[in-house]
């Protein structure tokens, strides 16, 4: 009969990547994904990257112990935040019951010795305790409208406050052969969207078959076609015309490239390339070869040695990218990196501050691209449809990214999920857009 489990997921798409095949990999072994609050097996998908996230990991895998061992379940801990810290989490937090980094065999081993105790019981330890009433339904999941799929892992660029190499290792490209099976796995459950992630996706290539801009033809050409292809996590070195010009032909007009900084000082300290100028160039490429596209971005605030001048150099930055939406991080320190230690620490409260401050600066202009988009043209991929045209939809138009970027509300037709639905932008309010059907009222 096998178990039923539910994943949390926590941190990055690529995670969200990693959860997909993790539940795959559960369900071609028999077991079934449940809610919640019924499944056998809870599986916490962690995250590692920052303090911050470790703390909500830790928080998630706490609360789902609590919760499970409550109704006699079992609690999974596995992923990045695993990876790197498994023997102290084991010592501080007994309650888990399986551990289990990124290699998920242990915890594939464990499910089925789950099963063993759910169907008959085991003679080495406490049964599973299962409900005396009818079990519960299979979980219906909502159609898919997007899935991630990961095409490589790891990363050799060694920045010097990034610890996802110490996690995860090198870079490691994923084969053609993988990619493009998953991509037909979510198109024949329905998925209309397929989002490429990696650490360094930009770089991706096979040799003898080719690279970025074959991988991309050969998903546009898969039978029940994606409506829309999007690439997330671009490093700027990796944006090259050839890359600029397959988007062109083959992807949404959307560029997730993240920047770091805009002083070249700050950036030499951070093991990075480029500068404020160099920035501005990059962009202008983008925008000579994707008129209009959406610009996504990354900026970290107080590194070791930033400078009033240099914080003054990426608040100029700023004013002049146009950026649609971008993330601001403090710097975290994190052990093992080589900025550890580095001289000229900034002072916490200085780098929150200049954080807040560069956070306004990006919702001023980023309010200013989503305005300029009122009265145009787009299509929207429904998310959450309705059954009339006076009735309210939300979704996404291909300017906005899945889970990280804002929403579009849709009235004017009546629509499903997974519909792709011309539409007129109304109005926008920060980083959200409301459109009306075209033909619509």
């Amino acid at each position: 009969m096998g178990c039923t489990f539910f994943i949390q997921t926590l941190g990055c798409p690529k995670n969200e990547a990693d959860s997909g095949m993790l539940e795959a990999r559960l369900s071609a072994a028999g077991h079934r994904p449940a809610a919640a609050g019924s499944a056998d097996v809870i599986v916490v998908n962690t995250c590692g990257f920052i303090d911050a996230a470790k703390e909500e990991s830790i928080a998630a895998i706490l609360d789902a112990a609590e919760a499970a061992h409550a109704r006699g379940a079992r609690i999974a801990a596995v992923g990045c935040l695993v990876e790197r810290y498994r023997e102290e989490l084991e010592r501080e937090i007994p309650e888990v019951d399986v551990w289990c980094g990124l290699d998920p065999t242990a915890l594939l081993a464990a499910v089925h010795g789950f099963a063993g105790e759910v169907d008959g019981g085991s003679a080495g330890g406490p049964s599973l305790r299962r409900s005396t009433r009818a079990a519960p339904p299979r979980l219906r999941r909502p159609r898919p409208v997007s899935a991630y799929i990961k095409v490589s892992d790891g990363c050799d660029r060694r920045c010097s406050f990034c610890a996802i190499p110490l996690i995860k290792g090198g870079y490691d490209a994923v084969s053609a052969d993988g990619i493009l099976r998953a991509a037909r796995a979510h198109l024949d459950a329905g998925a209309r969207e397929l989002v490429l992630v990696g650490q360094d996706t930009s770089r991706w290539t096979e040799a003898g078959w080719g690279g970025m801009r074959r991988l991309l033809a050969e998903l546009a050409s898969l039978e029940s076609a994606p409506a829309w292809l999007r690439l997330l996590y671009l490093q700027p070195d990796g944006v090259t015309d050839e890359l600029l010009e397959a988007l062109a032909t083959y992807a949404v007009p959307y560029v997730d490239v993240p920047l770091q900084h805009a002083s070249g000082a700050v950036l030499r300290r951070m093991r990075r390339s480029g500068d404020a100028a160099a920035h501005l160039e990059l962009l202008e490429r983008v925008r000579s070869v994707l008129p209009g596209a959406a610009v996504r971005s990354t900026f970290i605030t107080g590194f070791p040695g930033e400078t009033d001048a240099d914080f003054e150099e990426l608040m100029g930055f700023i004013e002049q990218a146009g950026l649609a939406v971008a993330g601001v991080f403090v710097y975290d320190e994190q052990e093992g990196t080589a900025a550890v230690g580095m001289p000229d620490a900034v002072p916490r409260q200085v780098a929150l501050e200049r954080a807040a401050l560069l956070g306004e600066a990006l919702d001023r202009e980023a309010d200013r691209y989503w305005k300029a988009l009122r009265g145009t043209e787009v299509e929207v991929l429904v998310e959450r449809g309705t059954a009339d045209a006076r009735g309210l939809a939300v979704g996404r138009i291909a300017l906005q990214a899945p889970d990280v970027d804002g929403r579009t509300t849709l009235v004017g037709a009546p629509c499903r999920r997974g519909d792709l639905v011309p539409a007129v932008v109304r109005d926008t309010l920060g980083y959200d857009v409301e459109a009306v059907a075209s033909g619509g009222p």
